[in-house]
């Protein structure tokens, strides 16, 4: 792309107590092969040495950003931050990256490339994201849930496979990002897509306290445009004990179950609900399994379901186990 002419990228880096990677994910970003950005970092009230982290490459990424802001404030979480940081981006597109993973030197130039030459109709571009473990090594996931070294059919190495296993849908055909399959779950990587700005704009940014924050994204640019996927590793997706998939195992089946009651109307609206309803009682189903959730919560959830469906899905899980 040339550069004299090419449009301005925000890329927005929220940090919270990542003393021990915020370097490599910055780092990832000065060496982008994609010239004219503006680098957000916004230090969401980290309690461990982040903030020396970012301020000791301050110098450097005044010098190579067309625009390098840095933030530092006390903690509101991570939709409010995202929030903060739209309200002051003047890019044309808008791509987040954690401060724990880190971005190939390719990804801004090949997904703003892509978005540009497919236009408007496209909101967001997509690259897969290759698993890492704390140490910077690549890793296998096992789609159950556990690590591997050893030879698997069940392993994977990248986000797009191993969160789209047991989909009815080929995350590299038409299907990809549509509602539909995204009602039934997020599957798209957050650390390797480039996004139009104008579109998050469009649907109100992100919503505070939100822990979901992807996912909720995705569902609202979906109902109106197209993702473009570019079948390659964009990013490296770092995997150990802080990520909020471990940290907060428990709380995002909530948080899942707010995000879809949101989408409930719009399903209703659109001849969907049997796809709200598939996604609604496997959530319902995990919280029934899990333990220590209130009797009177589990009560609430069966009486607020389709339980004839939770049944039949129950049976379903139940003979898969014993076959």
């Amino acid at each position: 792309m040339n550069e004299d002419n090419s449009p301005l990228v925000t890329v927005v880096i929220p940090a919270y107590n990542h003393e021990r990677y915020v370097v490599d994910g910055i780092r990832s970003i000065i060496n982008q092969t994609y010239r004219n950005i503006e680098l957000i970092v916004i230090n969401d009230g980290s309690r461990d040495g982040t903030h020396e982290k970012i301020a000791s490459l301050t110098e450097e990424c005044t010098r190579r950003f067309a625009r390098f802001e840095y933030i530092d404030r006390v903690n509101v979480g991570l939709s409010a931050t995202l929030n903060q940081a739209l309200s002051i981006a003047r890019g044309t597109y808008f791509s987040v990256l954690a401060s724990d993973d880190i971005a190939y030197p390719n990804k801004i130039d090949t997904l703003v490339y892509a978005l540009e030459a497919n236009g408007a109709a496209f909101a967001a571009a997509f690259g897969n994201a290759q698993f890492i473990d704390e140490n910077g090594r690549t890793i296998s996931m096992v789609k159950s849930g556990r690590f591997s070294g050893g030879d698997n059919n069940e392993e994977v190495d990248n986000c797009l496979d191993y969160y789209s296993t047991s989909r009815k849908f080929t995350y590299t055909g038409a299907e990809f990002g549509s509602y539909k399959t995204l009602i039934a779950g997020n599957y798209l990587p957050s650390m390797s897509n480039v996004v139009r700005t104008a579109a998050i704009s469009e649907v109100g940014g992100w919503t505070p306290g939100n822990v979901m924050e992807d996912w909720e994204m995705w569902l609202k640019l979906a109902r109106k445009r197209k993702f473009l996927l570019v079948d390659e590793p964009l990013a490296f997706y770092r995997w150990h004990d802080l990520n909020t998939a471990k940290t907060m195992a428990n709380g995002l089946v909530d948080a899942s179950l707010l995000v879809l009651n949101g989408e409930r109307a719009f399903c209703v609206q659109n001849n969907l609900l049997s796809y709200w309803n598939a996604t609604h009682d496997k959530l319902v189903f995990q919280l029934l399994r899990k333990k220590g959730v209130p009797f009177s919560k589990k009560l609430s959830l069966l009486m607020g379901t389709n339980k004839a469906s939770l049944v039949k899905s129950a049976v379903r899980r139940l003979m898969r186990i014993s076959g």
